[in-house]
């Protein structure tokens, strides 16, 4: 049997696209292919598509417009007879180019090779024109007289690899030698002791129907208890619930509780547990801290979120005057500040965040349009320090074909409000696994992170592993 030329590229394309990350982030935009073709079909967006896949990873990341591009991807597609011939060319914003490539084949078997090879080319001849990003430590605490600056960024501790892709981690108990960890998968909540490995010391699990988005812990309460809060959607609907660590077990004190759950340490505080609503197809009214009650949770104290802020994606801070501002990951990734008000005052340059958990957000137009609902992703933590800075991390990868994401690469990025933009203080090396999930110690001034370094797959069931490093003391 002979498939249609768009089946054949589309499936080969999910199979054999390359997932490798890249280390200085060019931003680029992939225009639609112009395509000059007997039958053209749906290729102008198909090879859009491939060539996407292909030239993300080593050095660019593909964004979703042209306004947001330092690099602009064009290319043309056209066949005579069996014959074609492939053109592709990178430019500037302003019109510059950069760097063109070219080449032909013959027959459907054809095309996929000569497509790996003209974004190989560009990528690599791109990569040249800009220069590769300055890597260092996290910034280090000055010392008083007579004290050694801590090390920044330096592997304290490394649990062995746990079978599985987790999602998400909260803190337990910090121990005399050691400290506890929740943490979650996408059906399950388990509870560690670190020693010189992780001990499990008890779990809990979901239905099949029942996917979890975060993690989040308080406690130990007044009675020595910690307590979990799991955020789960059922049925494109919040039904969340509440554990605490009793004797050895994880047991269930609220269930199907219709909120999404964040912890947030506002303004570098305390951290309390805040709460959302979602709405039909979006994320409804404010954010709440929430309170224990008789009748289970209260929600008190609400925040009003910029217009691009939700739950999962903002933080506060001050500025060294007492001024109050929001810092807010978009849904592009990119960091933006807000003043009290709503005021945009400023926004990165660059993407921060990156996060390959999500639920679908069923919008009627985009799925009149697309075939498909819009996805929703669970960005990473903001944590804001003590000492007014912002700790965000900073994930890479290949972005595939839609929304599906594969990200390979992290590191932590610290910085710092000079009263007009957020200047780079540092950050951590590179590292070659994806972190879903982090956060910071505020007391020991560690970071505890959570990494995927095995992707789930066919054939594997993914790999884990929690990894502690000094941020400051």
């Amino acid at each position: 049997m002979r498939y249609p030329l768009v089946a054949v590229l589309l499936c080969a394309g999910a199979l054999c696209s390359p997932l490798t990350a890249f280390a200085a982030q060019i931003r680029a935009y992939v225009a639609e292919f112009g395509v000059t073709a007997p039958e053209p079909g749906n290729l102008k967006s198909t090879l859009q598509t491939l060539f996407t896949s292909r030239i993300a990873g080593e050095g660019i990341v593909v964004v979703g417009s042209a306004a947001e591009a330092e690099v602009i991807f064009t290319g043309s597609y056209t066949q005579l007879g069996k014959t074609f011939s492939l053109d592709a060319t990178a430019k500037l914003p302003a019109g510059r180019v950069l760097a063109t490539a070219f080449d032909q084949g013959e027959g459907e078997d054809a095309l996929l090779p000569a497509l790996g090879r003209v974004s190989g080319k560009l990528r690599a001849e791109t990569v040249k024109m800009f220069p590769a990003p300055h890597e260092a430590s996290l910034p280090a605490k000055q010392p008083a007289a007579g004290e050694q600056a801590a090390p920044q960024g330096n592997q304290v501790w490394l649990s062995q690899r746990i079978p599985g892709e987790f999602k998400s981690i909260a803190p337990g108990r910090k121990l005399a030698d050691g400290r506890e960890f929740f943490v979650a998968g996408e059906h399950s909540l388990r509870l560690y002791r670190q020693d010189s490995e992780l001990s499990l010391l008890a779990e809990a699990t979901t239905a099949a129907g029942e996917k979890v988005l975060a993690l989040d812990s308080t406690g130990p309460d007044k009675d020595g208890n910690l307590r979990a809060y799991l955020t789960i959607m059922k049925d494109d609907t919040p039904s969340s619930r509440i554990y605490s660590y009793q004797k050895g077990e994880l047991k269930i004190i609220a269930r199907d509780l219709p909120y999404l759950f964040r912890s947030l340490a506002l303004y570098g505080g305390e951290p309390r547990i805040c709460a959302q609503q979602l709405g039909h197809d979006d994320f409804y009214g404010p954010v709440y801290e929430v309170a224990e009650a008789a009748a289970g949770i209260e929600l008190k104290k609400p925040i009003v979120l910029p217009r691009s802020a939700n739950l999962f994606s903002f933080n506060m801070m001050r500025d060294p005057a007492g001024a109050s501002f929001f810092v807010v990951l978009n849904e592009g990734g990119f960091l933006i500040v807000y003043s009290a008000a709503g005021e945009e005052l400023w926004r990165s340059s660059e993407t921060f965040g990156g996060s390959e958990t999500f639920f679908p957000r069923h919008d009627k137009y985009n799925e009149r349009e697309m075939g498909a609902p819009l996805m929703q992703f669970i960005d990473q933590r903001i944590t804001v320090t003590k000492n007014g800075e912002i700790v965000v991390p900073q994930n890479s990868g290949s972005f595939v074909i839609g929304n599906v994401r594969s990200l390979s690469k992290h590191s932590i990025v610290s910085l710092a409000w000079n009263g007009s933009s957020l200047e780079e203080r540092g950050r951590t090396k590179q590292s070659n696994s994806y972190l879903a999930d982090y956060f910071f110690e505020p007391r020991s001034g560690d970071l505890v992170l959570l990494e995927v370094v095995q992707k789930e797959g066919i054939v594997t069931s993914g790999a884990s592993v929690i990894r502690v490093v000094r941020y400051d003391k």
